[in-house]
């Protein structure tokens, strides 16, 4: 998509905000890991499995693993959103945001 079309779409912040926004993720790294390592092991266990009790026991897992990454990455995204609704309520960065000193 182009910039027009996402413009028009509603999809993009007023062009005065641009840059104006601290732009670091809100994703929990260790969350993120410990749930990358989760769907490294369910794949492990499916391949290795044979077809038989390990593979499903993977194949449970690997449905946790694509729950919980869905709700990490949905988690940060509000957060995110959270902090921009804050920082145009307010006219500034909300307190947890790091400083530019």
């Amino acid at each position: 998509m182009s910039l027009r079309d996402l413009n028009n779409s509603g999809m993009l912040l007023p062009k005065e905000e641009w840059g104006a926004h601290d732009t670091h993720t809100t994703v929990n790294p260790l969350a993120m890991a410990a749930a990358l390592l989760l769907g490294a092991l369910s794949i492990a266990l499916i391949y290795f499995g044979a077809g038989g009790t390990p593979t499903l026991i993977g194949i449970c897992l690997f449905l946790a693993f694509m729950i919980w990454i869905t709700w990490i990455s949905v988690s940060a995204v509000d957060r995110q959103d959270a902090r921009f609704t804050e920082e145009a309520a307010h006219g500034q960065p909300p307190s947890d945001a790091p400083s530019e000193e």
